[in-house]
């Protein structure tokens, strides 16, 4: 059992020791259990809140840096305004865990190509930035496990392996919380997005994934980040956004013990040493991001190219 406090802002984040490593798989089809919590990563997080009495998770996320995780939009829009909002659990050996609350939030978002007559009507990427600061026990004695990400197009039959934590309550002192693997092929790209309702890059992979695992971070063959699960059938397939588009967002709310501006991005975080991507691109002064990818990779391509804004 895991049991965790939540604190006021902890400074001790500033003191916590960084580790990076990239998890290894087996090449075996469908989804499983974990044998604990943290067998992979302890920057895999549950993202859980108060619904009615019961403490609830209802998505998962990743933490790529300190202070700063992805997850799905529509994950994050599960909690009302009104409420206390969510945490981010993650979890660690010996029962211990680490307690994280949002300060802010980022996506993409564009207008509406079927209400061009509407320009409040906008789409929004399922792929969002969250700043968070540290509300509990740091645990100086457990490294802040960080996984290096990588800028790629997963052709079809490459094979991904997505992690996160299926749907689970508190009742009384039980937790009913189970991390979940689940591998499968890549079936088909889409560099450009598909459709409004998932506009951002993604791809479609032969593999199930649970209610919980929505947000959880998908690895390829080197265990690297690529992207996150937006959406899925029973069965099979599910939907991935690929990690481009985080590129280019800044985010509000850093933890000012770690970020020296606390409204920084992935890019900055690259420049200190905070986050690891893989691959060739470049960033301009306005965050556009240009990325190089192989021939093979930009057959998937088609002309024209959706512009969108920050949300």
């Amino acid at each position: 059992m895991h049991r965790v406090e939540i604190t006021a802002k902890n400074a001790e984040l500033a003191e916590m020791k960084l580790e990076w490593g990239r998890p290894a798989f087996t090449s075996d089809d469908g989804i499983g259990s974990l044998d604990s919590l943290h067998q992979v990563s302890n920057s895999i997080v549950s993202i859980s809140g108060f619904f009615g009495e019961k403490l609830q998770n209802v998505g998962s996320g990743i933490i790529i840096g300190p202070g700063m995780l992805l997850t799905a939009t529509h994950v994050l829009k599960e909690f009302p305004t009104s409420d206390s909002g969510p945490v981010f659990l993650s979890y660690l050996p010996e029962g211990k865990a680490r307690a994280w609350l949002p300060t802010a939030t980022v996506t993409c978002s564009g207008p509406s190509k079927n209400h061009s007559w509407d320009k409040n009507n906008k789409i929004v990427s399922d792929l969002s930035i969250v700043s968070c600061d540290l509300h509990s026990e740091a645990h100086l004695e457990y490294p802040l496990s960080l996984i290096p990400m990588e800028l790629c197009l997963p052709l079809p039959g490459t094979r991904l392996w997505a992690i996160g934590f299926r749907n689970g309550t508190v009742e009384g002192n039980n937790k009913l919380l189970t991390p979940l693997i689940s591998s499968g092929l890549v079936t088909n790209c889409f560099p450009h997005g598909r459709g409004e309702r998932m506009p951002s890059p993604c791809i479609e992979v032969n593999m199930e994934t649970y209610g919980g695992m929505s947000g959880g971070p998908v690895f390829n063959e080197d265990g690297r980040l690529v992207g996150i699960v937006s959406s899925s059938f029973d069965g099979g397939p599910s939907y991935i956004t690929l990690i481009w588009d985080s590129l280019r967002l800044g985010v509000e709310g850093l933890p000012n013990e770690v970020w020296p501006d606390s409204s920084s991005g992935i890019m900055e975080g690259v420049d200190l040493g905070l986050i690891r991507v893989k691959g060739k691109y470049k960033v301009d002064s306005k965050r556009n991001v240009t990325v190089t990818l192989s021939d093979e990779e930009m057959s998937y391509f088609s002309p024209g190219e959706f512009k969108n804004d920050q949300e």
